[in-house]
């Protein structure tokens, strides 16, 4: 069966490999590095690295209606500054395979949110779709499940990874009718500079920024390629997918992290596949294209 808007497809799943990328940075900061630090940080790099397209774009930018801008700048404090710093703080207290598994569920609660909003239309295919995704996630992460850590701390993670996913899901759905209306790109130009510049007076007064001269060097460049290859490229190539593709569709990709995230630590640390991780994989797979089939009616 041929896969329509190929491109599209192709867009989430290289920000899918990026994010893959991100979950390993970000782990590795977390162990040193401030939550909310590290998520302002990351998002006054990405604000530098997308102000020259938001001026090479601003007759697009322009058009935006005052009422609209308003919407977009509270959905980018949404997802690009209250998003990482559920995500980070998560996994600050819970292991990286049980935070996948959760994010796992963020394609179901998209289509949740969308269809209890009129923006998505509810078949059986979306619905397998998902909890397929969800089962080869968990296959693919078990063998990190099975050694994570446990206790409140753990449990405290897990909630607030919930929290982070339904922040995303939230904005996968009520971003798109600005993607369609302005453009992916026009929009999250505006979403990444708002997620930096609004809570800025906030974060600015609790965060210790006289620590920032004591960041190593690896940290630096962390943060760096966090806000740069992680930002512009990961959320704008998922964004631009979203406005294409949909809610459902679209943050389906989103439960290849993990599995791009060990794909990377095997070609990077020579580790091994495991069989549950590649069973994982197929039905994830098989969930991506379950979730993009046409049915003749719909739920």
């Amino acid at each position: 069966m041929a896969i329509k808007n190929a491109k599209a497809h192709a867009a989430a799943i290289v920000a899918a490999s990026v994010a893959g990328l991100t979950v390993i940075f970000t782990s590795i900061l977390m162990q040193s590095v401030d939550p909310l630090l590290a998520a302002t940080l990351r998002y006054f790099v990405a604000s530098l690295s997308v102000l020259p397209f938001l001026i090479w774009n601003w007759s697009a930018v322009r058009r935006i209606s005052r009422r609209d801008f308003i919407a977009i700048s509270a959905l980018g404090v949404l997802f690009y500054f209250l998003f990482p710093f559920l995500f980070n703080q998560s996994l600050e207290l819970t292991t990286a395979a049980r935070g996948s598994l959760i994010m796992s569920l963020l394609p179901i609660m998209a289509l949740s949110i969308g269809v209890a909003f009129k923006v998505e239309t509810l078949n059986l295919f979306k619905v397998l779709g998902c909890g397929l995704a969800i089962l080869g996630v968990g296959l693919s992460v078990y063998d990190g499940l099975a050694l994570g850590v446990a206790g409140a701390d753990a449990v405290t993670g897990d909630l607030i990874m919930i929290a982070a996913v339904t922040v995303a899901a939230s904005f996968t759905v009520f971003s798109k009718r600005y993607f369609q209306r302005y453009g992916s790109w026009a929009v999250s130009y505006i979403a990444i500079c708002a997620g930096f510049l609004v809570p800025l007076p906030v974060t600015a007064t609790v965060i210790d920024f006289g620590v920032l001269p004591a960041l190593t060097n690896l940290e630096l460049t962390l943060l760096f390629l966090l806000g740069t290859l992680g930002v512009p490229i990961q959320f704008g190539l998922f964004s631009w997918s979203l406005n294409q593709l949909g809610p459902s569709r679209g943050s389906m990709y989103i439960v290849l992290m993990p599995i791009t995230a060990t794909i990377l630590a095997v070609i990077a640390l020579d580790e091994t596949l495991r069989p549950l991780f590649v069973a994982g994989l197929v039905l994830i797979v098989g969930a991506i294209i379950l979730v993009n089939r046409e049915p003749k009616t719909s739920l």
